[in-house]
């Protein structure tokens, strides 16, 4: 059985040009998340000293979304239940209008999943779900909307073609639990892997306009970051590139510590939001940078 939430959209989810931050889709996510546990009466946080913690998020994104596009719909559901984890599942859709009102099929513009997992944070574990639990999960169990098998880690950062970026958690990063917000991570991943874009078409130096879309983000939550003085580290590298796209592998630290690692697919497409062969110099740059090599040498 899905549960439907209607997500107000705001100017302020928008990019300059009129779409929806990537970024804010994992925002609706979370909106509907806690929308099902309020229709459920359900807390997040199940015990005193307890809360849900997000392990994992994927999103495929499908079409792009317009302020225009309201009222946007977020269906969601569970499709897995383990021993100390639960995983939802997500579709966020609108309707197309016509002058007779509403017509055709929703217009998918996302699929997702989130993992989650009871965290005891006076112990700072994860526990098992209680036999009332699982049952209340299973009970409403549906098919997953995406495929999701974990990219291996690429091994070892070298010092080369990696992009850094200090982060400065903000008091409105921080959730009611006093942790950073899940949202954050994949917000504070993106300052750095633009910076990591931009240095290339900047040093390609070619006349006209580039349009990357992010078809597929991928993050693994893997410690609380929290609100202090000192920044934490955003490093990027390139993992991956292709015909029309390109596969960026993130990592936020604190020190050697690991905090967040992501992968994100970002697609080269035209004025039509078609995909679009790279720039024969573009792909060259991002490969010197994926190999590590200075961008500005010995190019072709």
């Amino acid at each position: 059985m899905r549960h439907v939430y209607e997500c107000q959209l705001r100017r302020a989810d928008l990019h300059p040009g009129g779409t929806v931050n990537n970024v804010m889709f994992v925002d609706y996510l979370q909106e509907a998340r806690l929308d099902l546990l309020r229709h459920h009466d359900t807390s997040p946080a199940p015990r005193t000293g307890e809360g849900l913690v997000v392990v994992r998020t994927v999103v495929d994104y499908r079409r792009p979304l317009r302020l225009s596009d309201a009222p946007l719909y977020v269906a969601v559901w569970v499709t897995e239940v383990r021993a100390a984890t639960f995983t939802l599942g997500y579709q966020l859709v609108t309707r197309p209008e016509s002058d007779a009102g509403w017509d055709g099929e929703p217009v998918i513009h996302a699929h997702a999943t989130t993992v989650l997992t009871p965290f005891v944070f006076a112990e700072n574990r994860p526990r098992r779900l209680t036999p009332g639990e699982r049952e209340r999960l299973l009970s409403a169990l549906g098919p997953s909307p995406l495929e999701d098998e974990r990219r291996p880690r690429t091994p070892g950062w070298s010092e080369h073609g990696v992009q850094r970026r200090p982060v400065h958690v903000r008091f409105s990063d921080v959730d009611l639990l006093g942790h950073v917000n899940n949202v954050r991570y994949v917000d504070y991943l993106q300052d750095t892997e633009t910076d990591l874009l931009v240095g290339v078409f900047v040093e390609a130096a070619v006349n006209g306009h580039v349009d990357m879309f992010v078809a597929r983000t991928e993050i693994d939550y893997l410690g609380q970051m929290n609100l202090r003085r000192e920044p934490y580290e955003v490093r990027t590298r390139l993992s991956a590139v292709g015909t029309t796209s390109l596969t960026l592998e993130s990592e936020i630290r604190d020190g050697d510590r690991v905090m967040a690692r992501a992968w994100v697919v970002e697609v080269n497409v035209d004025e039509h939001g078609r995909p679009m062969s790279l720039l024969p110099v573009h792909r060259e740059l991002f490969e010197r940078r994926m190999q590590g090599l200075p961008v500005s040498e010995g190019l072709s």
